[in-house]
């Protein structure tokens, strides 16, 4: 039965998107893809706007060296090779002789080394990488209204884009459960954005549809991002900019910047097809067959069993 549910509703599972990665991404194409250093680098030289760089740290002698006090007020420490949001430190601005986080929190530049030093180690690094490096980035302030519908933290967009042509799109919005951060896995909101106007046309929090932001109650539905067109142009240049046939293109639209792609996903997740109650298959243009993967879809299963919003919303 399980089966026959993704068929009719043509969802792209693990397996299948194993293969399409095989097809469509070369690994040297992905390595690099993990790399955000690398990454931004091979992005600019593109042409693509992406998110500044203030430092990178390679090493724990460069990391004694650097001069905290040249940082600008906020700013972003986060692992050249973390995934899902893993190791990220949002600084929020001078709070003292310290510095305070997005959450309020206090933090003494002692606490800046010790995470900077788990981030040298790979403690959040996807991989089996023995050392990491540290990404240091300005802040950045969503447009206004972006930010209005979230308590604090800088929504984001994810395009799924294939051959260079977006196929499906979300924006995800911190909460005060995320700590800010736009990760769905650690509790932000996914909104389901419509690709012709890039309007939310549909909001889901652990796999619950809402309406309202449930720290704000800011409504969500009609939400339209910024630049949208801005958007996607600069999604549709990530893939090439790469090398990746099939990829995922995470944005911000800054304050006195506009659109900015922050990193590229040569693995992007299949939670975007619940977030937009629709499957991937067709907008890929793969076939409904062989798409049983009992692993992904477990929960969903159990969920419209039990009638859960999930099921209903597909």
């Amino acid at each position: 039965m399980i089966g026959t549910f993704l068929a009719r509703h043509q969802v792209l599972g693990l397996n299948r998107r194993t293969l399409l990665m095989e097809r469509e991404n070369p690994r040297t194409a992905v390595q690099l893809a993990n790399d955000k250093v690398g990454t931004k680098a091979a992005l600019a030289a593109a042409g693509v706007p992406v998110v500044p760089t203030l430092a990178v740290i390679r090493d724990r002698g460069e990391l004694a060296e650097l001069d905290w006090d040249r940082l600008p007020d906020a700013w972003v420490l986060k692992p050249n090779r973390g995934r899902q949001g893993a190791g990220i430190l949002l600084v929020a601005g001078r709070d003292g002789e310290g510095w305070r986080s997005a959450s309020g929190r206090h933090i003494e530049q002692s606490d800046l080394v010790a995470h900077a030093h788990t981030v040298l180690d790979g403690e959040h690094s996807a991989g089996e990488l023995e050392r990491d490096q540290a990404l240091l980035e300005p802040l950045i302030l969503p447009y206004a209204a972006v930010a209005a519908p979230v308590p604090f933290g800088l929504p984001d967009i994810r395009v799924i884009c294939h051959h260079d042509e977006p196929v499906m799109a979300m924006m995800r919005l911190p909460t005060a459960a995320s700590k800010g951060r736009a990760n769905l896995h650690q509790g932000a909101i996914g909104a389901a954005l419509d690709l012709a106007s890039g309007q939310v046309t549909r909001a889901l929090l652990n796999r619950t549809t809402i309406t309202h932001h449930p720290d704000t109650g800011h409504p969500l539905l009609g939400l339209v991002v910024p630049e949208w067109p801005v958007v996607l142009a600069a999604a549709r240049r990530c893939g090439s900019a790469i090398g990746l046939g099939y990829v995922g293109a995470d944005l911000v639209v800054a304050r006195g910047h506009g659109p900015l792609v922050m990193e590229v996903n040569a693995r992007p997740g299949l939670e975007i097809q619940n977030v937009n109650g629709r499957g991937l298959c067709p907008r890929l243009r793969l076939p409904a067959d062989g798409l049983c993967e009992r692993d992904h879809v477990r929960g969903l299963w159990h969920d419209l069993r039990r009638g859960h919003a999930p099921g209903r919303a597909w």
